[in-house]
């Protein structure tokens, strides 16, 4: 099982070498791969106490310039009539290849008058224009687990800290 999840970690680590080169499997020390386990056991936690999903994002959900290659995003299926602003939702461009450079993260900022959701970039996201020719929604993320370091990252937009404990996100979780 260990050996299994091990080979997960390299085939991410290797998915995502177009957009990190600095990064090899001959870099990740034990305690890297420890950390990684880790961070993947949490937030299957978090995913098991809610009703969300994980999906591996990359970097897109990045807020800083040392911006990890390696984080698994907890997301909810997207409701629009509920969305709020602050929510953060990941988006996958059509007919785009490689696909990790396929994702992108929106912010909600609010609604037009017409009702329709109104979006800005979250973090370090290229300019996107949310039309649904150009890209497919595929939820609102709760939470994102930073693989090379384990932290957690409350993205909910009623959110009371940035940082949660692996505990703090699945008490949050079994309560919604």
């Amino acid at each position: 099982m260990r050996n299994a999840v091990i080979g997960l970690v390299s085939c991410l680590v290797l998915a995502n070498a177009a957009v990190r080169a600095d990064v090899s499997i001959a870099s990740l020390s034990p305690d890297e791969v420890s950390t990684a386990l880790a961070s993947i056991e949490a937030a299957k936690k978090i995913v098991e106490a809610g009703r969300g999903s994980l999906l591996m994002a990359g970097s897109v959900l990045s807020t800083n310039g040392a911006a990890s290659s390696m984080v698994v995003a907890v997301v909810d299926y997207p409701n629009l009539e509920k969305m709020k602003p602050g929510s953060i939702l990941l988006l996958a461009k059509k007919n785009c290849e490689p696909v990790e450079s396929c994702l992108v993260a929106r912010r909600v900022i609010g609604r037009d008058s017409s009702g329709s959701l109104q979006t800005e970039r979250y973090g370090f996201a290229e300019p996107f224009l949310l039309d649904s020719i150009q890209a497919t929604l595929l939820g609102a993320v709760s939470y994102a687990v930073d693989l090379h370091t384990g932290d957690i990252r409350d993205l909910r937009p009623d959110r009371k800290s940035d940082h949660l404990s692996v505990a703090e996100a699945v008490a949050q979780e079994a309560r919604r």
